[in-house]
């Protein structure tokens, strides 16, 4: 593994390494926070050998630091001390060094009480004192003065500084180190592809990275960097060869997986909406008889599609779709059947998909993913080249090589691989019913892409008739054509139903047509107008 991909690595498993560094410096700085405070008493005792050679005073300053560590002045200090403590813990606790260049002896001893570490330090120098004329023969006095020890300073206690900076640095180093470790570890035993340069090592040529998270645009703007990711995609493709050279005959592409729910849909509609940017008669095949996903991105309603047109009920014409208007024609998958494998498997598929070629320069096709059914790999040998759509982190690569050798077995061209990123979750492989068809504005992917769909104007609604209440029907009055009109008298009464003002309706036939006109009357001259609301015959 190179220095460059254990980078990469790293970055892309950030987690792996923050964790245990937090993990690590928490612990620390708990430990450290909660652990009692420590106490340092020491003493400084003089000594003098009597003797002028350097060696004779070395070696006797080191027999007194091992006295003074070991057993019998630790048990002295301990029955001075009392119980619990134990020769052990106090031998434990006491330490002494020689000063360099002097003779000055320095006796420390450390414990969680002030009182104790000096009642220690104090009992050992004594002990030590004790010990050493005990054990001293008796020097002539032709041989000078006998050795000696002097207190120089009494028992000064000071409390230690703290540790909690050193702890929580030392902590997080160590937890970097065993975040580092796990990526390295993770990596070296890593089966599933991560990266376009695990495809290449697979002899996979990776046309581009596309990531589709969960987060999908609702304010009608749409996601540059997703678009421009399609965008980018369309422009690593392999040339069209009915855009270079003019051929009127089109290019059938098949898009797939080695295993379900690794953006098939997503990225067959993403890429579809991009090359329809660049003015191609683009057509997109939901072909995934089994597990249809392009109408709920598209939201699209279910009706006749491509499982009816191979079983010759429905003709190509009849069945396409526009979804986007006029922007991409899509080609739906049909009622749901129970033998979708045996429906890809007509005869008429090769003749289905050259007419489909011959009406539209680039026809995508989303296939089921080939591991489990045969749908992919019959759909395979009908079309010009496949694209295979690789989600990061999940699809293994043991997969993705039996999905390179079964396309090379039926003879398909993989024209290279799709790295799907973070993939939208795609519908669940449902029972016979139809799974539900999102409304309008629930396709994410289209407003990620495009944004909203701007809506046709409304013709403006007129409002309501303020009254309302029951009509009685006096009479009518039609003109002949071509006989000038007259303007009829009252011929309905409406009264509301709240008590208000009175209506009076009033029809003025015009060559034949009857016209209305409404204006309001007052309640006490209903009667004298009911009267004459008479109709007269021309």
């Amino acid at each position: 593994m190179e220095l460059r991909e254990y980078v990469r690595a790293c970055r892309r498993r950030w987690v792996w390494i923050v964790v245990p560094i937090l993990l690590a410096m928490g612990a620390a700085a708990g430990l450290s926070l909660t652990r009692e405070p420590a106490y340092r008493s020491s003493m400084i005792l003089f000594v003098t050998t009597g003797s002028g050679d350097p060696d004779a005073k070395a070696s006797r300053l080191n027999s007194y630091i091992t006295l003074l560590t070991g057993p019998r002045v630790a048990q002295s200090v301990a029955t001075k001390l009392g119980a619990p403590a134990t020769a052990a813990e106090v031998s434990k606790s006491l330490s002494a060094e020689v000063q360099a260049g002097t003779d000055l002896l320095v006796v420390t001893a450390k414990d969680a009480s002030a009182e104790r570490s000096r009642t220690m330090v104090t009992s050992a120098t004594s002990a030590l004192v004790a010990l050493a004329k005990k054990l001293d023969p008796p020097v002539a006095a032709a041989d000078g003065p006998p050795p000696q020890i002097t207190v120089a300073q009494e028992a000064v206690t000071t409390q230690e500084p703290g540790t909690l900076v050193r702890d929580v640095g030392f902590s997080a180093v160590l937890g970097l180190l065993v975040g580092g470790v796990a990526v390295a570890v993770r990596e070296a035993t890593r089966r599933t592809v991560a990266e376009e340069d695990d495809l290449r090592r697979l002899g996979i040529g990776t046309v581009g990275v596309i990531s589709l998270t969960g987060r999908w645009v609702r304010s009608g703007q749409a996601d540059s960097a997703i678009a421009e990711g399609f965008r980018r995609l369309r422009s690593l493709l392999p040339e069209t060869p009915s855009l270079r050279r003019g051929d009127p005959q089109g290019t059938a592409l098949m898009l797939t997986a080695a295993n379900p729910k690794e953006g098939t849909t997503a990225v067959a509609c993403g890429l579809a909406i991009a090359m329809a940017e660049t003015g191609a008669r683009v057509l997109l095949v939901d072909a995934n008889l089994r597990s249809p996903g392009v109408g709920r991105y598209l939201a699209m309603e279910g009706g006749p599609g491509l499982a009816d047109v191979l079983a010759g009920n429905a003709r190509v014409s009849d069945v396409l779709r526009d979804p986007l208007d006029g922007r991409l024609t899509v080609l739906p998958p049909g009622d749901r059947r129970s033998d979708p494998g045996q429906v890809l498997a007509s005869p008429r598929l090769a003749a289905t998909v050259r007419e489909l070629t011959s009406r539209f320069d680039i026809v995508l096709i989303d296939a089921p993913p080939l591991q489990g059914v045969a749908d992919a790999a019959v759909l395979g040998k009908v079309t010009d080249g496949a694209l295979l759509v690789v989600r990061a982190n999940r699809t293994r690569t043991a997969d993705v090589q039996r999905s390179t050798d079964l396309l090379e077995r039926v003879g398909t061209r993989l024209v290279g691989a799709v790295l799907n990123a973070l993939p939208r979750r795609l519908p669940t492989e449902a029972g016979p019913a139809q799974p539900r068809i999102p409304a309008a504005q629930d396709d994410g992917l289209v407003t990620t892409l495009l944004g909203h769909r701007e809506e046709p104007e409304q013709a403006p609604v007129s409002p309501a008739n303020p009254v309302s209440g029951r009509a009685r029907v006096a009479g009518t009055a039609v003109a002949r054509a071509g006989q000038p009109a007259k303007p009829a008298e009252v011929i309905q009464q409406r009264q509301p139903d709240d008590g208000g003002t009175t209506q009076k309706i009033a029809f003025t036939p015009m060559d034949g047509i009857t016209t209305q006109k409404i204006k309001p009357i007052n309640g006490s001259d209903l009667a004298r107008k009911a009267e004459k609301a008479e109709p007269k015959d021309e």
